[in-house]
């Protein structure tokens, strides 16, 4: 779920961001980050903290609730998991002793 959370906090900080019209540098001098650890969120190689998170928040005038993913996302990360799983489960069987 790491990579999805990722991707989908990250997308939704974009959108926000953009939105109120702002620069990643912008941005991140208002919370104290940099540009850089901005861009690195919205591209999905870094998660925010939840005080990082809290801060971009409030900078965006959003809910914290506004970057996480909804029940559908969840329900197609469980799906993908579950497929992995049987995946996995498959390959033990057909280990030999």
């Amino acid at each position: 779920m790491s990579s999805h959370l990722k991707s989908y906090i990250g997308s939704q900080l974009r959108t926000h961001r953009k939105g109120a019209g702002l620069g990643q540098a912008e941005l991140g001098a208002g919370v104290e980050r940099t540009a850089e650890a901005i861009s690195n969120i919205e591209t999905g190689k870094s998660l925010p903290s939840i005080d990082t998170l809290l801060a971009l928040a409030a900078a965006l005038g959003v809910g914290v609730a506004d970057f996480l993913p909804t029940g559908e996302l969840r329900h197609k990360v469980a799906a993908t998991r579950m497929k992995r799983e049987a995946e996995v489960m498959q390959l033990i069987r057909g280990l030999s002793d």
